[in-house]
């Protein structure tokens, strides 16, 4: 009789456990619904960002290296340079994954949710690594940038308190600071690499991880019953 006494506590120890495990499992299931929500809206917009840079860079390593022939106004490479600045960076809101793995709680998620989870925070430290190679890059980009336009008159033109439009700047022929053909070529030639880096970025990282977390939204609507 002691033994059974003893055998239906520890079931119902284990019981109480178990319900404890699966509310607390809901509570981070949830959190971390509303965090993924918004985690692909940003990649969705991190995407786009550097796809748009990309583009304009292009747009000018094709202008700066045809401005002859093409007719190309300094105001065209003053508008299409001023996307150098520009630095789309992706972080996201990791805040239950941290809390789930530093209470080692990541087991209650099942082991569907954790193997998902895992990945997710692999490509994300991946692409960490790699933006702290960009921003060296980027830091040489800039340098060079600053070189050859006024960054002061770039801010008024594109991103002042009225900037111009488009059509307006294209018109101007505003001097540069240095139209130096060789200075020119070293920065096109940086343009270029960076393009290719910000779209690789897109494809070996951006793309994957927005992948992975639409998975893991349905996982863990399917699991728990989120609208």
């Amino acid at each position: 009789m002691l033994f059974l006494a003893v055998f239906c506590g520890f079931l119902a120890e284990y019981q109480l456990e178990h319900v404890i495990e699966n509310k607390r499992a809901k509570v981070f299931a949830s959190n971390l619904y509303e965090e993924l929500k918004k985690d692909t809206a940003s990649i969705n917009n991190a995407i786009e960002g550097t796809r748009l840079v990309a583009g304009k860079l292009d747009t000018f390593c094709l202008y700066s290296t045809e401005k002859t022939k093409l007719n190309i106004t300094n105001g065209m490479l003053y508008y299409y340079g001023s996307y150098t600045t520009l630095l789309w960076v992706y972080s996201a809101d990791n805040t239950t994954i941290d809390e789930l793995k530093s209470s080692g709680n990541l087991r209650i998620m099942g082991n569907d949710i954790s193997v998902k989870i895992n990945a997710y925070c692999k490509l994300l430290s991946e692409l960490e690594n790699e933006y702290t190679l960009t921003r060296t890059e980027f830091a040489t980009l800039e340098e060079l940038y600053f070189k050859i336009f006024d960054g002061y008159t770039s801010q008024l033109l594109t991103r002042g308190t009225k900037p111009l439009l488009r059509d307006s700047i294209f018109k101007l022929n505003i001097p540069l600071i240095s139209d130096d053909p060789k200075l020119m070529k070293e920065f096109t030639g940086w343009q270029k690499f960076e393009v290719s880096i910000y779209l690789r970025q897109i494809d070996t990282y951006l793309v994957p991880i927005r992948q992975i977390a639409i998975e893991l939204l349905k996982l863990l609507q399917k699991e728990y019953h989120f609208e």
